[in-house]
């Protein structure tokens, strides 16, 4: 059932850079002070890149009326990776940036849930060694009795399986791991755990 938002509410503006892009980034508050809506917008953009970012604003905003648990979006978007991305400007906490919705993102755990973790993780990020959004569930989040854990099924395969689904774009996907498989043979040879399908 939806929550409804006050017709009068409080929250936060943040106007930030990220790589020389401003972004400005609204919230809209329920009377308890939880989070009940956002609006992210990026005025140099192209008009596809401003109806994309405001119709997942839309979408996250009424997952957040319906009962989704911030946590769960922020857990899911975190080091999200495109460009813009780079150097941030404007926030005391957040130094560095892999996308717009990673910034968002670890604004609003900072902000909502003080998920200090999130504030500085630039060597990490620059050098590309950063948690996948799979591996964060796994390590990090705690459920509560009335909450069910984020599902792991789902992680983003390495670059090399990525590639190799390009190229195997009908390859079957490991019965054993889940990653994508290449034709070895007659048969199909998983990159990751060293699996076939059947043949040798």
């Amino acid at each position: 059932m939806k929550r409804q938002l006050p017709s009068k509410r409080s929250g936060f503006t943040q106007s930030v850079l990220i790589d020389g892009q401003k972004i400005h980034i609204r919230t809209g508050e329920y009377e308890d002070g939880s989070l009940g809506e956002i609006f992210i917008s990026m005025h140099k953009e192209g008009a596809g890149m401003r109806a994309i970012m405001s119709c997942f604003s839309q979408a996250v905003s009424i997952g957040l009326q319906h009962g989704v648990p911030l946590e769960k979006f922020v857990k899911m978007f975190v080091f999200t990776r495109f460009e813009p991305q780079g150097h941030v400007e404007g926030h005391p906490k957040i130094e560095y940036a892999t996308s717009v919705i990673d910034l968002v993102f670890r604004i609003l755990g900072i902000e909502y849930l003080g998920m200090e973790e999130l504030a500085r993780m630039e060597d990490s990020e620059k050098h590309g060694h950063h948690k996948t959004s799979t591996e964060i569930n796994q390590d990090e989040y705690v459920a509560s009795p009335s909450d069910e854990p984020v599902p792991n099924a789902t992680s983003i395969p390495p670059a090399s399986d990525a590639q190799a689904a390009q190229l195997m774009g009908d390859a079957p996907m490991c019965s054993e791991c889940g990653h994508i498989t290449v034709r070895s043979g007659t048969c199909y040879k998983c990159l990751s755990c060293g699996s076939t399908t059947g043949c040798s």
